[in-house]
């Protein structure tokens, strides 16, 4: 469990009066901790926790569909994120449906922690911002704490960026990038990798990607699904793009419904675990922008996982591209398991790799 959690597990407990509770985020087992309570509803971010819900606890699997007028909790509890329009989007859906009145037992409230070093001040002052004041905060292990009382105000009242798109409950955030010289038109929301900006290595990646007329594609941890929207303009036949952020696969579907693209689809798995093995698919290119942070520390679990376990997944003649920051040693890796391995491009901050013929 997080510490963030640990701190959130008494704050909680001093506060819920056997009410409903809304969990946001957070992990299995900091759920699992909060399962005695009668009622309690978990609306997950990451599919590798969600997978594994506590018994007892309804699961919301769309963190970005609105939650519906009859929707009302005595207690909203979450770790607050290092992005602060995701805290504020939180706080914001939090106000909406938390009870005025704690359902005869009070008001209710609104818990959450954070590291001081990932912006948990800025999401007190937007709580604050939004419910008149905490009514309690505490400090400990350069971790705060902050508890929220439900106020009068309407929920269409509060500052103005409780309006804003990809804030407000339900609600998206619409950008357009320029890739191959024309306008790629996007929906994302916070929280959701590079959503808002082409970055410079996805940038990088499309400058050196080729792909065939009619080739299957599959972009392992899409984001906002730039680089597989990318592979469908360029001809692609068919367009997989995979994320363990339920936020990025929810924001990918969105994307497709509004193009009414019947040959892309977005699932929701950890680097190739939500794919359907059972039915063979598999791929002439798999294309990646892979993560390799785990809070603060380099972690290559991901991008080790991408590269030993591509060959089952690619068509004879298949081949896997990669994106990485330079210094990532990936070459071997790549190596061991491809006959050839190429390097497409290199900046000295960032290099695409391409690996072909599995051994």
């Amino acid at each position: 469990m997080r510490i963030e959690e640990e701190l959130l597990l008494p704050a909680v407990g001093s506060v819920n009066r056997d009410g409903r509770m809304l969990v946001i985020g957070g992990t299995a087992e900091f759920v699992r901790a909060l399962a005695g309570t009668p009622d309690v509803s978990w609306l997950p971010l990451d599919v590798r926790e969600a997978v594994d819900a506590p018994a007892g606890v309804a699961v919301l699997d769309d963190p970005t569909a609105p939650l519906g007028p009859d929707a009302r909790f005595a207690v909203v509890v979450f770790p607050a994120p290092p992005e602060r329009d995701l805290g504020r989007r939180w706080l914001v859906l939090a106000r909406n449906h938390l009870h005025l009145d704690g359902g005869g037992r009070g008001r209710g409230r609104v818990v959450l922690a954070g590291a001081n070093a990932t912006g948990i001040r800025s999401t007190i002052a937007d709580g604050v911002a939004l419910f008149g004041g905490p009514f309690r905060e505490d400090y400990r292990s350069k971790q705060r704490v902050a508890v929220f009382v439900a106020g009068d105000a309407a929920p269409d009242a509060g500052p103005a960026w409780a309006d804003e798109p990809g804030i407000a409950e339900g609600t998206w955030t619409e950008v357009t990038l320029a890739v191959d010289g024309a306008p790629l038109s996007l929906v994302t929301a916070p929280g959701v990798f590079a959503g808002a900006r082409l970055d410079m290595g996805t940038a990088l990646l499309l400058d050196h990607l080729a792909v065939e007329a009619g080739e299957r594609v599959l972009d392992v941890g899409c984001g906002a699904g730039t680089i597989g929207f990318a592979a469908l303009r360029r001809g692609a036949g068919s367009v997989v793009m995979t994320d363990v952020n339920l936020l990025a696969v929810a924001a990918v579907r969105e994307t497709i419904r509004r193009h009414g693209l019947a040959v892309a689809r977005a699932v929701a798995g950890d680097v190739y675990a939500g794919l359907d093995t059972s039915a063979g698919e598999r791929f002439d290119l798999i294309v990646s922008n892979p993560p390799f942070h785990q809070g603060k520390a380099v972690d290559y679990g991901m991008p080790q996982r991408l590269i030993q376990e591509a060959p089952s997944h690619l068509a004879d003649g298949g081949r896997l591209a990669i994106v990485a920051n330079a210094f990532l040693p990936y070459e071997r890796l790549l190596a061991e398991r491809f006959r050839v391995v190429k390097e497409l491009a290199n900046t000295r901050r960032f290099k695409v790799l391409l690996a072909m013929r599995p051994r």
